[in-house]
């Protein structure tokens, strides 16, 4: 699912969803090109319309995401390290697009050449288990949905400031995204699940960066699919709900694993909707601000522990993980 908030303009790429069938792995992916400090023209299309940097950005990340995925499993170019690793891939891509213009010491820090986030979950599914690994850069974010305990996030944003409600509150700078110019780094954070069913996604801030709590993107995605009659019927909810609400361009990417068809992803998610719909029904009135500050914290208090259970930890903390589940970084150069 796909929006833009200026048509024809919109600094998200399409997302991605790509599947090896001889294999069963696949991937999803979303890309969010950041318009701040990407807005300089970095191309011009076809019919001569101006492509600001983010633009280009997040459509590269996009080309060179997939063409990294497929390059897995084509034995000719499995060799070449320039395909070995997405870092190595993405590096080797942005710096051969990277515009000749550099950046003016006027804007400093704040200006990117080709900036844009990341974030996609891996997966394959082997006989019941399913292999997970998230990869991101940037504050774009992917989960892991289930019946029982709701959206877990899988990644962690690149920000100074690590609480999602605060996040939503404060809009922190990212300390990472992929870029043209500078430095930057790929993290990685994989778990490993034995049986039951899982609901992939893969957003943008679009979605989760315009709510009151981090619990009403799942409140969005869980109300919207209770009325739907079909996939389709899902994503047109969705592009309707978010376009009403968001501030920016919206992406998402959704795969179900373990369904037989979407009707049993609906009746299997309903229970847990009902659950958080009855939580969120006790908002108060968003203009009584105290009223509204109690709410939100009480809310997050509620959410969090499950919210975060799957998050990758803080940089320099312990983990008790096992080796399969600690994160990991690719990259550090262009």
């Amino acid at each position: 699912m796909w929006t833009e908030r200026r048509p024809g303009q919109g600094e998200d790429a399409e997302p991605l969803l790509i599947h090896h069938q001889d294999t069963a792995h696949g991937l999803l992916a979303v890309f969010d090109g950041l318009g701040g400090s990407g807005s300089a023209t970095a191309w011009h299309d076809g019919l001569g319309e101006p492509r600001s940097s983010a633009w280009v950005a997040s459509r590269l990340a996009r080309l060179g995401t997939e063409s990294w995925f497929a390059g897995q499993y084509e034995e000719h170019r499995a060799r070449d390290p320039r395909v070995s690793t997405l870092p190595g891939h993405l590096r080797w891509l942005f710096r051969a697009f990277e515009p000749t213009a550099r950046r003016s010491k006027v804007v400093g820090s704040m200006r990117r050449q080709l900036p844009t986030t990341l974030a996609a979950l891996r997966y394959a599914v082997r006989e019941g288990r399913l292999e997970c690994e998230a990869m991101w850069a940037g504050d774009s974010r992917a989960y892991l949905l289930t019946s029982d305990a709701g959206l877990r996030a899988v990644t962690r944003d690149h920000t100074d400031e690590t609480d999602a409600l605060a996040q939503l509150v404060q809009d922190p700078q990212m300390t990472n995204v992929i870029c043209a110019d500078r430095e930057f780094q790929v993290d990685f954070h994989r778990r490993d699940f034995t049986g039951g069913r899982y609901v992939l996604v893969c957003a943008t801030d679009g979605f989760f960066g315009y709510v009151h709590t981090p619990g009403d993107f799942e409140h969005v995605l869980l109300s919207t699919l209770s009325r739907a009659g079909s996939a389709a019927a899902w994503a047109d909810d969705l592009a309707a709900t978010v376009s009403a609400y968001t501030g920016d361009d919206a992406s998402l990417a959704v795969v179900a694993l373990g369904y037989q068809d979407f009707a049993e992803v609906r009746r299997h998610m309903a229970p847990r909707f009902a659950e958080l719909h009855q939580w969120t029904s006790a908002m108060p009135d968003p203009r009584d601000g105290e009223a509204m500050r109690r709410w939100r914290a009480a809310s997050w208090d509620r959410y969090r522990e499950e919210y975060e259970a799957w998050m990758p930890p803080l940089p320099g903390a312990p983990t008790e993980s096992g080796p399969d589940e600690e994160p990991r970084t690719e990259g550090g150069g262009k």
